[in-house]
């Protein structure tokens, strides 16, 4: 037996009741009446400064599917002769302002080391348990 030819394609209006069917199943709670999902996506680059140059860069993405807006940090870094001066605290708090002035409910960061991690701890962000994956 021949299995159908799937497509993928962007969805349109005409779409719109069947994109509901398909969406409550995953979310139960969706309103009766939804229109198609909109996702609105923007991001924004920090940079730290002193006088002389750039000691350090932040950049936030803030995501929103119509129905739980969330936000990630995706890159922090600062320059190794800057740290510890507040720098990347301050970088922080600048990427999660802007994220939830957007109105983020969860900001998300990915910590590469055991120093990374102790450093967002401090900032008041928790360890994620439940059902996340990740590719390479």
């Amino acid at each position: 037996m021949t299995e159908p030819a799937i497509t993928v394609r962007p969805a349109t209006s005409a779409d719109r009741a069947e994109v509901h069917r398909v969406l409550r199943q995953l979310h139960p709670d969706l309103p009766e009446e939804l229109t198609l999902p909109r996702v609105r996506q923007e991001a924004r680059t920090f940079v730290a400064h002193d006088q002389d140059a750039v000691v350090g860069v932040g950049v936030a993405t803030f995501v929103d599917y119509g129905y739980g807006a969330y936000g990630m940090i995706e890159e922090l870094v600062v320059d190794a002769q800057s740290r510890g001066a507040g720098v990347g605290r301050a970088l922080l708090d600048e990427c999660r302002g802007w994220l939830m002035g957007l109105g983020a409910e969860v900001v998300f960061v990915s910590a590469v080391d055991e120093g990374a991690a102790g450093f967002y701890r401090t900032a008041g962000f928790s360890d994620c348990t439940g059902p996340w994956l990740f590719v390479r």
